[in-house]
Protein backbone atom coordinates (compact mmCIF):
# COMPACT_ATOMS: atom_id res chain seq x y z
CA UNK A 1 0.00 0.00 0.00
CA UNK A 2 1.68 3.36 -1.29
CA UNK A 3 1.53 6.59 1.23
CA UNK A 4 -1.18 8.10 -0.68
CA UNK A 5 -3.13 5.34 -0.52
CA UNK A 6 -3.48 5.70 3.36
CA UNK A 7 -4.44 9.55 2.95
CA UNK A 8 -7.81 10.86 3.84
CA UNK A 9 -7.74 11.93 0.29
CA UNK A 10 -7.68 8.63 -0.69
CA UNK A 11 -10.82 7.90 0.51
CA UNK A 12 -12.48 11.59 0.84
CA UNK A 13 -13.03 11.48 -3.15
CA UNK A 14 -14.54 8.13 -3.99
CA UNK A 15 -17.20 9.37 -1.81
CA UNK A 16 -17.33 12.54 -3.67
CA UNK A 17 -16.98 10.88 -7.29
CA UNK A 18 -20.13 8.50 -5.99
CA UNK A 19 -22.11 11.60 -4.81
CA UNK A 20 -21.91 12.97 -8.46
CA UNK A 21 -22.16 9.53 -10.05
CA UNK A 22 -25.61 9.50 -8.22
CA UNK A 23 -26.77 13.12 -8.73
CA UNK A 24 -25.44 13.02 -12.64
CA UNK A 25 -27.62 9.90 -12.89
CA UNK A 26 -30.76 11.25 -11.17
CA UNK A 27 -31.18 14.14 -13.32
CA UNK A 28 -30.47 12.48 -16.25
CA UNK A 29 -33.22 9.80 -15.72
CA UNK A 30 -35.11 13.36 -14.60
CA UNK A 31 -34.43 15.05 -18.09
CA UNK A 32 -35.59 12.08 -20.11
CA UNK A 33 -38.44 11.59 -18.08
CA UNK A 34 -39.72 15.68 -18.35
CA UNK A 35 -39.18 15.07 -22.04
CA UNK A 36 -40.80 11.90 -22.22
CA UNK A 37 -44.03 12.61 -20.16
CA UNK A 38 -44.33 16.35 -22.44
CA UNK A 39 -44.24 14.70 -25.34
CA UNK A 40 -46.43 11.81 -25.14
CA UNK A 41 -49.01 14.39 -23.31
CA UNK A 42 -48.30 16.65 -26.09
CA UNK A 43 -48.14 19.48 -23.74
CA UNK A 44 -45.09 21.59 -25.20
CA UNK A 45 -41.37 20.55 -27.05
CA UNK A 46 -38.45 20.44 -24.74
CA UNK A 47 -36.44 22.10 -27.65
CA UNK A 48 -32.33 21.49 -26.96
CA UNK A 49 -32.90 19.51 -24.04
CA UNK A 50 -30.55 17.49 -25.83
CA UNK A 51 -27.65 19.68 -25.06
CA UNK A 52 -28.67 19.26 -20.93
CA UNK A 53 -28.75 15.81 -21.45
CA UNK A 54 -25.34 15.44 -22.94
CA UNK A 55 -23.34 17.76 -20.46
CA UNK A 56 -24.66 16.26 -17.59
CA UNK A 57 -23.85 12.86 -19.05
CA UNK A 58 -20.54 13.54 -20.11
CA UNK A 59 -19.95 14.03 -16.51
CA UNK A 60 -21.96 11.38 -15.58
CA UNK A 61 -19.27 9.14 -17.99
CA UNK A 62 -16.35 11.01 -17.12
CA UNK A 63 -16.51 10.73 -13.35
CA UNK A 64 -17.69 7.11 -13.70
CA UNK A 65 -14.50 6.41 -15.56
CA UNK A 66 -12.43 7.70 -13.19
CA UNK A 67 -14.23 5.98 -9.96
CA UNK A 68 -13.84 2.75 -12.15
CA UNK A 69 -10.03 3.81 -12.40
CA UNK A 70 -9.89 3.88 -8.43
CA UNK A 71 -11.88 0.51 -7.85
CA UNK A 72 -9.62 -0.74 -10.39
CA UNK A 73 -12.85 -2.54 -12.18
CA UNK A 74 -12.48 -1.11 -16.01
CA UNK A 75 -12.58 -3.74 -18.45
CA UNK A 76 -8.70 -4.95 -18.94
CA UNK A 77 -7.57 -7.35 -21.55
CA UNK A 78 -5.27 -9.07 -18.72
CA UNK A 79 -5.30 -12.80 -19.96
CA UNK A 80 -1.60 -13.61 -20.53
CA UNK A 81 -0.85 -12.36 -16.76
CA UNK A 82 -3.89 -14.53 -15.82
CA UNK A 83 -2.23 -18.00 -17.46
CA UNK A 84 0.95 -17.26 -16.35
CA UNK A 85 2.83 -18.54 -13.05
CA UNK A 86 4.27 -15.88 -10.10
CA UNK A 87 7.37 -15.24 -12.15
CA UNK A 88 9.94 -12.06 -12.99
CA UNK A 89 8.30 -12.67 -16.57
CA UNK A 90 4.99 -11.82 -14.94
CA UNK A 91 6.08 -9.02 -12.59
CA UNK A 92 7.51 -7.12 -15.83
CA UNK A 93 4.26 -7.56 -17.66
CA UNK A 94 1.89 -6.12 -14.73
CA UNK A 95 5.09 -3.30 -14.78
CA UNK A 96 4.84 -3.10 -18.26
CA UNK A 97 0.94 -2.61 -18.02
CA UNK A 98 1.05 -0.04 -15.70
CA UNK A 99 3.50 2.00 -17.75
CA UNK A 100 1.47 1.70 -21.16
CA UNK A 101 -1.81 3.16 -18.77
CA UNK A 102 -0.38 6.22 -17.06
CA UNK A 103 1.65 6.56 -21.06
CA UNK A 104 -1.98 6.55 -22.17
CA UNK A 105 -3.49 8.57 -19.40
CA UNK A 106 -0.98 11.46 -19.79
CA UNK A 107 -1.41 11.58 -23.33
CA UNK A 108 -5.39 11.62 -23.12
CA UNK A 109 -5.13 14.41 -20.52
CA UNK A 110 -2.81 16.26 -22.37
CA UNK A 111 -5.20 16.09 -24.97
CA UNK A 112 -8.54 16.94 -23.39
CA UNK A 113 -6.54 20.03 -21.70
CA UNK A 114 -5.79 21.16 -25.23
CA UNK A 115 -9.72 20.25 -26.16
CA UNK A 116 -10.40 23.18 -23.55
CA UNK A 117 -8.16 25.73 -24.83
CA UNK A 118 -9.86 25.25 -27.83
CA UNK A 119 -13.11 25.85 -26.89
CA UNK A 120 -11.88 28.53 -24.47
CA UNK A 121 -10.35 30.40 -27.93
CA UNK A 122 -12.99 29.62 -30.48
CA UNK A 123 -15.68 30.51 -28.12
CA UNK A 124 -17.96 27.21 -28.77
CA UNK A 125 -21.72 27.30 -27.16
CA UNK A 126 -24.76 24.83 -28.19
CA UNK A 127 -26.48 25.81 -30.59
CA UNK A 128 -29.88 25.88 -28.75
CA UNK A 129 -29.19 27.05 -25.16
CA UNK A 130 -25.42 28.74 -25.68
CA UNK A 131 -24.02 26.87 -23.04
CA UNK A 132 -20.20 26.62 -23.58
CA UNK A 133 -18.70 23.71 -24.37
CA UNK A 134 -16.06 23.88 -22.08
CA UNK A 135 -18.57 22.34 -19.45
CA UNK A 136 -18.92 19.83 -21.36
CA UNK A 137 -15.05 19.12 -22.75
CA UNK A 138 -13.79 19.95 -18.64
CA UNK A 139 -15.63 16.89 -17.47
CA UNK A 140 -13.19 14.58 -20.02
CA UNK A 141 -9.48 16.32 -18.43
CA UNK A 142 -11.44 16.17 -15.11
CA UNK A 143 -11.78 12.40 -15.61
CA UNK A 144 -9.07 11.43 -17.25
CA UNK A 145 -7.19 13.38 -14.46
CA UNK A 146 -8.02 11.82 -11.77
CA UNK A 147 -7.78 8.37 -13.68
CA UNK A 148 -4.17 9.44 -14.43
CA UNK A 149 -3.87 9.53 -10.65
CA UNK A 150 -5.12 6.49 -9.81
CA UNK A 151 -3.02 5.32 -12.18
CA UNK A 152 0.36 6.86 -11.28
CA UNK A 153 -0.36 5.74 -7.33
CA UNK A 154 -0.97 2.09 -8.78
CA UNK A 155 2.00 1.67 -10.99
CA UNK A 156 3.70 3.06 -8.10
CA UNK A 157 2.48 0.29 -6.06
CA UNK A 158 3.35 -2.45 -8.91
CA UNK A 159 6.94 -1.25 -8.71
CA UNK A 160 6.77 -1.65 -4.86
CA UNK A 161 5.49 -4.77 -4.80
CA UNK A 162 8.11 -6.24 -7.61
CA UNK A 163 10.58 -4.32 -5.24
CA UNK A 164 9.71 -6.50 -1.74
CA UNK A 165 8.65 -9.63 -4.20
CA UNK A 166 12.46 -9.80 -6.02
CA UNK A 167 14.87 -7.40 -4.34
CA UNK A 168 13.68 -8.06 -0.92
CA UNK A 169 12.75 -11.61 -1.18
CA UNK A 170 9.37 -10.71 0.98
CA UNK A 171 6.13 -12.88 0.69
CA UNK A 172 3.77 -10.55 0.24
CA UNK A 173 0.44 -12.35 1.50
CA UNK A 174 2.79 -12.94 4.83
CA UNK A 175 4.07 -9.62 5.03
CA UNK A 176 0.73 -7.73 4.59
CA UNK A 177 -0.98 -10.34 7.14
CA UNK A 178 1.77 -9.00 9.29
CA UNK A 179 1.49 -5.65 8.72
CA UNK A 180 -2.51 -5.51 8.55
CA UNK A 181 -2.45 -4.51 5.36
CA UNK A 182 -6.11 -5.02 3.18
CA UNK A 183 -6.49 -5.16 -0.52
CA UNK A 184 -2.61 -5.33 -1.14
CA UNK A 185 0.09 -3.08 -2.03
CA UNK A 186 -1.01 -0.93 -4.62
CA UNK A 187 -4.74 -2.25 -4.44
Amino acid sequence: MTRIERTRFWFFVPKVLQWVIVVTASVVTLIVFVETALRLFDWISFNGYEELLIMVAFWLYMVGCAHGSYEKSQIRADIIEVMLKENLFKDIIRILREVVTVVLSLWFAWWAWNLILYAVDVGSVTSVYRIPMVIGYSSIFFGVGFMTFYNIVYMIGEFKKMYLRRVKKIDLEQWMLEHGVEGGIGK
